[in-house]
């Protein structure tokens, strides 16, 4: 015979270990504009493809405007247009002037309408933002 002590010895139950479950909330990264570029094409469309020549870069957090010429024939000029402010005009028939040094975002973001970049011989396109972490 089998006394109790050795039964309840054979009959242990174990217990499963208690899982829990983490839940991960994400990340929420939130992006921040540090800057923006512009390209600027030599315009040649309506017989040739039109033909990158330089990009202008804004820098957020050093404020400050460069050139990246493509093309060194070309450098002087792109520098004497853009180192002055910009003209644009306006539904109106006006013309208003934005200063490259009192609001550099606006000045680089409105470059492709302005009349300095209106196809005598440079072309600007829109505006693209930098996202940099």
């Amino acid at each position: 015979m089998v006394s109790k002590q050795a039964q309840k010895a054979k009959t242990k139950t174990v217990s499963a270990p208690v899982v829990e479950k983490v839940v991960e909330e994400p990340i929420e990264t939130k992006s921040e504009i540090s800057g923006y570029v512009v390209p600027i094409l030599f315009q040649r469309e309506p017989i040739d493809k039109d033909i990158p020549a330089a990009d202008v870069f804004y820098r957020k957090f050093a404020n400050l405007i460069e050139i990246q010429c493509h093309r060194p024939n070309f450098h002087s000029q792109l520098e004497m247009i853009t180192a002055g402010d910009i003209s644009l005009l306006t539904e109106a028939g006006g013309i208003v002037c934005i200063s490259k040094s009192e609001s550099p975002v606006s000045w680089i973001t409105n470059l492709y309408k302005s009349r300095e970049f209106s196809g005598n011989p440079f072309i600007a396109r829109e505006a693209q933002e930098i996202y940099e972490i």
